[in-house]
């Protein structure tokens, strides 16, 4: 696999680093260059206080909550204890941040100019309590100094022309002083700032010395009007794409947390967003458990090395290719929870990571289209989110999240009964970036937002970044996190970030493989279902089908929609086919029992006919037809016929394989697509030949498993051709 450029600021935005495989190495689920393979002992001590928010943040957000120190037993894979983190300062020290400033509060004492009047107030006592007789009120009281008196012209001429000369000497001289500290002596404008939620009560803090600068672009000058948005609205309102959750203008300037988002713009329209080399700060994708839960695996020594593949396995995802290093973690001991990849930030690099990691594994299509049907049970709409619930639930099942370690930090500074636990997998981690992207066509604007980029990232910036739980831009850790709080203070192992056009292509692939299934299963009960398998211990063809079939249906996401029909000869009326079990959801109820249980129910009685025929061609057809009536958009629709292989044998007529080839080529509809996968059991090259003929015509596959366990994989490597749909080549 060839690795794209590095993914830190200067180094172009996607690069690489010595910490990844080389482009030849297949072993992504190694151990990588200074990561760490220890768990780290936990020890109870304070935790860190939360600094004290601005009033922006406050009122948008909420305020922070102190932190207390917790148990023992965390782990961190691939972290670098011996990375310094960034800042010595205590967490409970904000002196650095000054006073709270209110959101908008970009008023500065001095006017901007010579005329225009200050929005600081001035003081009008004078020593004697009344002021100059010249200008106003005497010491009497009386205007012009009191009586009728006249007043010599020379007398009155004199203190004028000071007056006006005076106050010509303050404006010039205010003004001057506002020039030498950069005032705006050109129009005022707003540059429109779109920050990812979490992040933006810092960046306003950061953002208030670029205002006040009052850096003049061309005769303007630009106040950061920061705005808190979710970052697939922006996405979508710059590209028209996608579904975005609220209404969103186009902003002048972005921060998203990854670069990700930038990208899939990029991939729609490269003119659309103009991506700078900042970063403003980082915070790696880890995995998060409940500290009872990590002290209990840590006891056991399961978690010595902990990867990605052990991990997803033990939560109901795939196996990966490679051999996992360490113990397996108990089956059914985790609920899995991660952001949605379509939505959020997070769980798009979730994804993008994964697909990463699987880049060298020759089952990698196959292993992918499992973990997006199983992640696709398990997504949560938001990374606050993920929290929800937090312990162990009443099946015995602890939540392992998908999460970014900022969210780590802030739930665990909220002083939580079960506090969390962080988890750095040896393989490494994909980080979120947060970086800055113009997106306005203005060109001043355009400069004013290179300019405000390089104020985001000023050491006193960094440290606002830091009070909320996010890594410097080099990944070095806040000064406050620690293992006795369940997150390394090390710097943590880094993959690279998806490039636009791989992003694309992972996020489009996703989309087709995470859809809900809808699947007719058609078994073959025609008259040599009854011969035993060659080498199969007396096992007949029937026997063995119906064990993959029941098996089969049990590893299906319960929100499946599946139904049965049986085929041979005429077998209602002059029909080849008949329904056993109408298609429905596996956990909708009928009464006392489910769909899943009447399907198990249906094929107890299913029983090969007596010398019966095959109408196969017929049934194929017949199958496509009803699923294509009654397609169901945002599902995947599919046809799964198990068959003995023989071929058709139709004593009664009906169409032959070439009428059957031509017309499924007629009736395909992509906007209604059925996939026919056929899985056959003692078939020949010539019979296997022929399946694959009729079934690729619709996208689909034919197999012939070795045993039940092989469904599975045999229904993920059919799910996993929808990526070639759409697409000028052979899956």
């Amino acid at each position: 696999m060839t690795r794209p450029p590095g993914d830190l600021p200067g180094e172009g935005g996607y690069g690489s680093s010595s910490e990844y495989p080389s482009p030849e190495s297949t072993d992504w689920f190694s151990p990588r260059t200074g990561g760490s393979s220890s768990a780290h002992g936990l020890s109870a001590s304070p935790g860190p206080a939360q600094p004290a928010d601005s009033a922006w943040s406050q009122d948008r957000y909420g305020a922070g909550q102190s932190g207390q120190g917790y148990g023992a037993n965390g782990f961190s894979g691939a972290s670098d204890p011996g990375g310094q983190a960034y800042g010595q300062r205590s967490a409970s020290d904000n002196s650095y941040y000054g006073a709270p400033v209110a959101s908008g509060a970009y008023d500065r004492p001095f006017p901007t100019g010579p005329g225009d009047s200050s929005s600081t107030p001035s003081s009008s006592s004078s020593s004697n309590g009344g002021g100059s007789s010249d200008y106003g009120y005497s010491a009497s009281g009386e205007y012009g100094g009191g009586g009728k008196r006249k007043r010599k012209k020379g007398a009155l001429i004199g203190p004028l022309a000071g007056a006006v000369g005076l106050a010509m000497l303050l404006g010039v001289a205010v003004w001057a002083f506002e020039q030498k500290a950069g005032g705006c002596t050109g129009t005022k404008k707003t540059l429109t700032v779109a920050v990812a939620k979490e992040i933006a009560p810092a960046v306003e803090k950061s953002a208030k010395a670029f205002t006040d600068s009052g850096k003049d672009f061309g005769g303007v000058c630009y106040a950061a009007e920061i705005v808190a948005t979710d970052p697939n609205s922006v996405r979508t309102a710059l590209t028209g794409e996608g579904v975005s959750s609220g209404s969103v203008e186009r902003p002048d300037v972005w921060i998203p947390d990854t670069s990700l988002w930038t990208g899939l713009v990029q991939a729609a329209d490269s003119k659309l967003v103009t991506p700078t080399t900042t970063s403003i700060a980082t915070s790696p994708v880890v995995v998060a458990v409940p500290k009872t839960l990590a002290a209990q695996l840590a006891k056991e020594n399961i978690m010595e090395n902990p990867s990605w593949d052990n991990l997803l396995s033990a939560a109901g995802g795939v196996k990966g290719g490679a051999v996992t290093k360490n113990q397996l973690i108990p089956p059914e001991l985790l609920d899995m929870r991660v952001p949605d990849p379509v939505s959020t930030g997070t769980g798009m690099s979730a994804i993008s990571m994964l697909r990463t990691l699987l880049e060298s594994d020759e089952s990698a299509d196959t292993i992918f289209t499992g973990v997006a049907q199983t992640i696709r049970n398990h997504t949560v709409a938001s990374n606050e989110a993920l929290f929800k619930n937090f312990k162990q639930d009443a099946r015995g099942r602890f939540p392992l999240l998908i999460a970014p370690e900022y969210s780590v930090y802030k739930y665990n500074s909220s002083s939580p009964k079960e506090p969390a636990v962080t988890i750095y997998p040896y393989e490494g981690m994909v980080s979120l970036d947060y970086p800055v992207a113009i997106t306005t066509t203005d060109s001043k604007k355009a400069e004013a937002g290179q300019e405000l980029a390089k104020t985001l990232v000023t050491p006193a910036a960094l440290k606002n970044y830091e009070a909320l739980g996010f890594r410097t831009p080099d990944r070095k850790a806040p000064a406050a996190f620690s293992e006795e709080i369940g997150l390394s203070p090390g710097r943590i192992q880094k993959l690279p970030l998806a490039t636009p056009e791989q992003i694309y292509k992972i996020t489009q692939d996703w989309s087709k493989l995470s859809l809900a299934i809808r699947m007719l299963s058609v078994i073959d009960v025609s008259g040599t279902m009854n011969d035993p398998i060659p080498g199969g211990n007396g096992a007949t063809r029937m026997q063995a089908i119906l064990q993959i079939a029941s098996q089969g249906l049990t590893q299906f996401p319960q929100d499946s929609q599946i139904g049965t029909w049986i085929f041979a000869d005429l077998l209602q009326g002059k029909q080849d086919w008949k329904e056993v079990v109408p298609v429905a959801p596996l956990n909708k109820r009928f009464g006392s029992v489910t769909q899943l249980d009447r399907l198990k129910q249906g094929l107890l009685g299913v029983k090969a006919m007596p010398a019966n025929n095959t109408g196969l061609y017929d049934t194929v057809l017949g199958s496509y037809r009803y699923m294509k009536k009654t397609h169901q958009p945002g599902r995947i629709n599919s046809i799964v016929l198990f068959t003995d292989g023989l071929g058709n044998d139709d004593p009664h007529g009906g169409i032959t394989l070439p009428q059957l080839l031509k017309t499924l080529k007629q009736e395909v509809d992509e906007r209604k697509p059925v996939q026919i996968i056929m899985i056959s059991i003692g078939s020949g090259k010539e019979q296997l030949k022929i399946m694959n003929d009729i079934t690729r015509i619709t996208g689909g596959d034919a197999y012939i498993p070795k045993n039940a366990k092989e469904i599975q994989k045999i229904f993920l490597k059919a799910l996993s051709k929808r990526m070639c749909a759409g697409e000028q080549k052979t899956c």
